[in-house]
């Protein structure tokens, strides 16, 4: 009988994720987010980031993606930039800007990137990957200056793909001897 594990070169778990946030921003913890950061401020939009990582099939296109985005902003009376491409530590991401009309800030302007990890069985044809969502969001009176600080921290995104050497090495550093 075979054993079969998640993680493992079969079953390639998720990709890592590292970001730098300035001091004073704090980690922020939603549903359906992976990580996230943000900078409070009382009474006012606060600036944020929010990574997500989710498996895909074999047949997905980053293109989806940036449809979604584009329809979700255009559903809310807002408009995308065109597609930019973005090197962030080695890993190819491809992004756009929306923004769109809000009752309580005036403006939301978001910065939207997207790259998609492929390790260890994801070689062959079928096999899933990851994709990895970048988004910072900034509104209101200052969501020009604010969008720079958004874009400072997503230019410091670190994506590392599972691998099971890292897994390998990880549990060897864990392991206790107990003849001792």
């Amino acid at each position: 009988m075979s054993t079969l594990a998640y993680p493992s070169a079969d079953f390639p778990g998720q990709p890592s994720v590292a970001l730098e946030v300035p001091e004073g921003w704090e980690p922020a913890h939603a549903p359906g987010t992976t990580m996230a950061a943000r900078l409070p401020r009382e009474g006012a939009f606060a600036p944020n980031v929010v990574v997500t990582i989710e498996q895909c099939g074999p047949s997905f296109r980053i293109e989806d993606s940036l449809e979604q985005i584009a329809s979700l902003a255009t559903s809310r009376g807002g408009a995308v930039s065109e597609p930019y491409a973005a090197d962030l530590g080695g890993a190819q991401f491809v992004g756009c800007d929306a923004t769109w009309p809000d009752a309580d800030v005036e403006t939301v302007l978001q910065a939207n990137l997207f790259h998609l990890v492929t390790s260890g069985a994801s070689a062959s044809a079928d096999a899933p990957a990851h994709l990895v969502q970048l988004t910072g969001a900034v509104g209101g009176a200052d969501a020009v200056a604010d969008y720079e600080l958004i874009r400072q921290v997503l230019t410091t995104a670190r994506v590392t793909p599972w691998s099971a050497a890292a897994d390998t090495d990880a549990g060897a550093a864990t392991d206790v001897d107990v003849d001792e």
